[in-house]
């Protein structure tokens, strides 16, 4: 199978678990942990296949280990960034947890905002790809889990003199950004591969460059 037909149908999955997760949501009301299961699993598959793509792009840079790793804290933190509505409830009841006056901590979308402040931060850095694939997969994981949070809620920004909450986002919108985070990432990492490739010639003060593998 050519690459970009497989990444034709990462992105064919992935928007069919967007739609499909949010339509047995609907069609799902009762019982409520059913409900939660559903939308806890729609939000680690979609971060797992995001992740899978910004990693997969990088792969000859990383050992095997570390591709499984990377996939699997966007998959998972996905999915645990939920907890906090336990931990802001301070009760292991599901009713409680999903009947809270306020959003909890790590819904607050400023956090996203902070991690691509941090890529940005880190792709100046050559010889850092690795930690800034840790801090892209941990955005994916914040972002894709807000932005479909979003479509209901709006986004929540919140810090020190500022408390304020967006509109819900448009559907189409969120399918769209949905699809596109992964490729924003690997063209912001793409920067710091391009710089990490440049290498003096023996004997020439001239620089060469290698240039970026396409998948």
């Amino acid at each position: 199978m050519s690459p970009m037909l497989l990444l034709l149908l990462k992105h064919a999955l992935m928007l069919l678990i967007c739609i499909a997760g949010d339509k047995l949501q609907l069609v799902v009301q009762k019982p409520h942990l059913l409900r939660a299961v559903i939308d806890n699993a729609s939000h680690a598959l979609i971060g797992l296949i995001a992740s899978e793509i910004v990693v997969h792009h990088y792969k000859d840079h990383l050992g095997r280990s570390q591709m499984y790793g990377l996939i699997a804290t966007g998959c998972v933190l996905s999915s645990v960034i939920d907890l906090d509505h336990f931990i802001e409830a301070k009760s292991f009841h599901l009713e409680d947890a999903t009947s809270l006056s306020r959003r909890p901590f790590l819904h607050n979308s400023s956090i996203f905002m902070a991690l691509l402040g941090s890529i940005v931060v880190a792709v100046s850095l050559p010889q850092h790809l690795l930690a800034s694939l840790w801090l892209s997969v941990t955005f994916v994981a914040f972002f894709t889990h807000q932005l479909r949070d979003a479509i209901r809620r709006g986004f929540w920004f919140r810090a020190p003199y500022l408390d304020y909450s967006t509109a819900p986002v448009i559907y189409w919108v969120y399918l769209v950004l949905t699809q596109l985070c992964p490729h924003a990432l690997i063209q912001l990492l793409s920067m710091q591969v391009r710089k990490g490739r440049m290498v003096p010639v023996t004997g020439d003060h001239d620089v060469k460059y290698k240039p970026l593998d396409v998948v």
